[in-house]
């Protein structure tokens, strides 16, 4: 009885490592991408030791089922996790183009009263001249964003980027530190 229960304690402190270990990877690569070097690299040497630290418990005992299988199962949860810290992780701003064909004026109105800055110009489309606007905005305010839109013109091609850095302007829902 003893044997399992140590067999299973290894599983779960594997399977709890691998959630952190994948996490991390996830925030590292999204500190990458906002271009904070140093904490990317703290966070990476972290990831990697912990890394190894689990790869090679697993290895040393790979006819162990449930080692093998909690550290699946700890990838794909902590893939999830890496997921939900991103979401979550610090301010992210979009920029949100939006192409419409009903009156431009009407949509602009909306998502002005909505709160929202715009650039509007003109474009051509593949089927004649389109109007667009230019929206950067939260992410967490990109449905308001998308629900003003499409109440004036449900069939508006909007897409998003999200932005790496900027400078200046009025951004929706974000504090003034940008």
């Amino acid at each position: 009885m003893a044997e399992f229960w140590s067999a299973f304690l290894w599983a779960a402190l594997i399977f709890a490592a691998r959630v952190v270990d994948v996490g991390l990877g996830t925030m590292r690569v999204q500190l990458i991408v906002r271009r904070r070097k140093v904490l990317a690299a703290l966070v990476g040497f972290v990831e990697i030791v912990v890394y190894i630290l689990v790869v090679s418990k697993v290895i040393q005992d790979i006819g162990n089922w449930f080692n093998v299988l909690a550290y699946a199962g700890g990838f794909a949860v902590g893939t999830l996790l890496g997921m939900v810290l991103n979401e979550r992780m610090g301010r992210r701003v979009v920029e949100a183009t939006v192409i419409v064909r009903e009156p431009v004026e009407r949509v602009e109105a909306v998502v002005r009263e909505a709160g929202f800055a715009l650039t509007r110009y003109t474009g051509e489309g593949r089927d004649g001249p389109v109007d667009v606007l230019t929206v950067v905005c939260g992410t967490r305010q990109l449905p308001r964003l998308i629900q003003a839109v499409t109440q004036v013109d449900p069939q508006a091609f909007i897409y998003t980027q999200e932005l790496a850095g900027l400078r200046g302007g009025y951004v929706y829902g974000i504090k003034s530190k940008l």
